[in-house]
């Protein structure tokens, strides 16, 4: 496929139909390693489809999707059929709606359905959780991306700010190598907000490739270094955010006020 030397991720003539209804169509992108991409776009521009085909939430009805191999260096093709399939390939994501449960701990909620067990008859036979492991790797985990939160704090007493790290926290376990955060700063304070800009960073410098989207244009010209614009189910541009656009610019391409050609 005809994909920039440093991308990780690539997406090839994709598209997504719900009978005659066009939520998607013919997006080809690349995602380049360890950068920071923000996707915008009106409601409707089918920014949700995208970060759900990516996710494996939902199959695209056409297209192909492409990974570069750690081994090879050579982008390979990859199946999203399915968030399982998803993680396999390195991709973890963060939607907006997180699905904490709030009665639970933070470390609870960081290995939710993947505990770890404890070594020998306890855990093989007893199946007995590893709860000092759950507590110490979610420590590390919030450590990583500037977080301190006690991992017994029971969630829902949190910010939300922090329960967005826990979020992430709970992606980041699996060590993936893409991550997706879908309108993280949407029900937080402004402080909350500018928290999770900072995590984002933090996932750059980690090494991680972030894939960013948000309706707040000014948090996009803050940490984005490219950003790539839907409208209407189309990929209509891609900008890097050198300091040369600004915001009417971008959102001239958003709503159509600005044709590329």
């Amino acid at each position: 496929m005809d994909a920039d030397d440093d991308a990780i991720l690539a997406v090839e003539n994709v598209s997504k139909h719900y009978g005659s209804i066009v939520a998607l169509e013919d997006v080809s992108l690349s995602i380049k390693d360890n950068e920071v991409l923000s996707i915008v776009g009106d409601n409707g521009a089918g920014k949700s489809t995208f970060i759900k085909l990516l996710s494996g939430v939902i199959p695209a009805t056409a297209g192909e999707f492409y990974m570069r191999d750690e081994e090879t260096g050579k982008l390979g093709q990859i199946v999203l059929d399915s968030p399982t399939m998803a993680k396999r390939s390195g991709i973890e994501t963060v939607f907006q709606h997180m699905s904490l449960s709030m009665q639970h701990d933070v470390a609870a909620n960081v290995f939710m359905g993947r505990e770890p067990l404890k070594d020998g008859v306890s855990g093989k036979v007893l199946r007995r959780i590893d709860r000092e492991q759950m507590e110490r790797r979610s420590i590390e985990a919030l450590d990583e991306i500037g977080f301190e939160i006690d991992p017994r704090a029971i969630t829902g007493e949190l910010s939300g700010g922090q329960q967005q790290a826990i979020a992430v926290a709970r992606a980041l376990i699996t060590d993936p190598r893409v991550v997706i955060l879908d309108e993280p700063t949407a029900e937080v304070s402004v402080e909350g907000s500018q928290k999770i800009l900072d995590l984002i960073e933090e996932l750059q410098a980690s090494g991680k490739t972030v894939i960013f989207i948000t309706h707040n244009l000014e948090e996009v010209f803050e940490v984005a270094d490219r950003i790539a614009v839907l409208r209407s189910g189309s990929l209509v541009t891609e900008l890097e955010n050198d300091g040369t656009i600004d915001r009417e610019e971008l959102v001239g391409h958003m709503t159509g006020a600005i044709q590329q050609g």
